[in-house]
């Protein structure tokens, strides 16, 4: 059955929602009523619900700065792209290492399955015409088929999806984390740049480059 709620109901239920005793929430919304671009992560990390606001910390900071080397800024970039994620809670350190520099635990399947419903009501409301899914999780849950690809094989390719019932372009990226070397070194560092090459060109993107090319 559709879901019939409007988009303001979506967004209180989404902050409402405790399906995840194994999470550490509250939830992060950063959906955008009328956005035709759907970029995804994997979750929020560890200061994001003080913010309120999806890749407000250093992630974010790495984000931002490549969203700006083609033209679009923070701003527009939040006023205009609905940032969603595999899995809208924070979901806690991993359990492998207790030093400060250990990276956020991967989603379980189950906490994938609770979330997916908040995906399925953007994809089908907004009706995306480019989606950005930004790390392995995120390209895996978006592109079933690449989730046991190598980066080398998705990040600077341009793909046509059908996905939670609409059918989009596809530009993945790699995650901004800190802890993420492929970002770094060859051949993720050209592959990076070939990719939000893509994102640069797309018709939606060119839509936010002229408005932040306005606002400055």
């Amino acid at each position: 059955m559709q879901d019939q709620r409007s988009f303001d109901e979506f967004v209180e239920a989404l902050l409402g929602c405790r399906k995840c005793s194994t999470v550490v929430g509250p939830p992060v919304c950063g959906s955008v009523r009328s956005s035709k671009i759907i970029a995804i992560g994997q979750a929020p990390g560890p200061h994001e619900a003080r913010f309120g606001r999806p890749f407000a910390y250093t992630a974010g900071r790495t984000l931002f700065k490549w969203m700006a080397s083609i033209g679009i800024s923070e701003d527009v970039y939040r006023a205009n792209v609905n940032m969603s994620a595999v899995l809208r809670c924070f979901p806690g350190k991993a359990k492998s290492s207790s030093a400060k520099s250990a990276g956020d635990r991967v989603p379980s399947p189950a906490e994938i399955e609770n979330c997916k419903e908040h995906l399925e009501f953007e994809f089908t409301f907004l009706k995306p015409r480019l989606v950005i899914p930004i790390g392995k999780l995120a390209i895996g849950v978006t592109m079933p088929e690449a989730a046991r690809s190598p980066l080398a094989d998705v990040i600077g390719r341009a793909f046509q999806v059908s996905a939670f019932g609409a059918r989009f372009d596809c530009i993945p990226l790699p995650h901004p984390s800190g802890l993420n070397v492929w970002n770094n070194v060859e051949p993720g560092k050209s592959l990076l740049v070939k990719a939000l090459s893509l994102i640069k060109e797309h018709p939606a993107a060119k839509e936010l480059i002229k408005k932040s090319s306005a606002a400055s």
